[in-house]
């Protein structure tokens, strides 16, 4: 089975953000802001590339430390409270991950000087980016994770994060005393914000041959999360 607790550093180029994808992330924007929003790219890419320091990392445990009952998941005797569309994704896997990953705090503190600056838009484009990379540092944190579990015949779950499908936020703090102490430089304020604030943390299940579902978007209704971007309201 896989290392019990793993971290990873990834570079800027192994999160493969292009222009493609810039254009992707920015598909609200009309037509004639596409020339703004490729110069903003330009500009700011250089210091993007050299301040962009993401890393990941999770916790896993196997099924003597995991029980389920009517949407609960106890983990090492740790509560957790889910929704029923996560209870219903999870409630088949043996084990389960907790992850959390990061983009550092560069970007964040570069999108304040903007602001301050009065360059809101660059602002506002450079926030956009810097939550796209978070994002794209999951998905190379989950690749690194799904590689490992094929070797075993085991199959990840969809992920899911506290404050999300339904999962109190207020979760995040039982969440962060499962992993060791400022876990990939991530750590919580006494509201449960993750700083740096571009992080994600969340959760999997595996198990044998556990067969993938599809995300349960067109019976959630939180209209902020990042899977359900909307193009003339329709869910992609």
């Amino acid at each position: 089975m896989i290392n019990k607790i793993n971290q990873y550093f990834f570079s800027f180029n192994e999160l493969n953000f292009d222009e493609e994808k810039l254009i992707r992330a920015f598909k609200d924007f009309s037509t004639q802001n596409v020339p703004l929003l490729k110069n903003t790219w330009n500009q700011l890419y250089s210091f993007i590339q050299q301040n962009c320091k993401a890393v990941a990392g999770y916790r896993y445990f196997e099924s003597d430390s995991i029980s389920y009952q009517n949407n609960i998941l106890i983990i090492d005797d740790t509560q957790f409270n889910l929704s029923p569309i996560i209870y219903r994704d999870l409630k088949d896997a043996t084990d389960i991950i907790l992850f959390v990953c990061t983009i550092g705090n560069k970007l964040e503190e570069k999108v304040q000087e903007l602001v301050s600056s009065g360059d809101t838009i660059s602002a506002f484009i450079l926030d956009r980016i810097a939550s796209e990379l978070v994002e794209l540092t999951a998905d190379l944190l989950e690749n690194k994770i799904q590689s490992e579990l094929t070797s075993v015949g085991y199959n990840l779950t969809n992920r899911y994060s506290p404050g999300y499908c339904g999962w109190s936020v207020s979760d995040q703090k039982k969440f962060f005393s499962l992993l060791p102490e400022n876990f990939c430089g991530v750590r919580l304020t006494e509201s449960s914000l993750m700083l740096p604030i571009k992080s994600v943390s969340g959760i999997y299940g595996t198990a044998h041959n556990l067969i993938r579902k599809d995300y349960h978007c067109e019976i959630c209704d939180d209209e902020f999360c990042y899977r359900r971007k909307t193009d003339k309201g329709i869910i992609i």
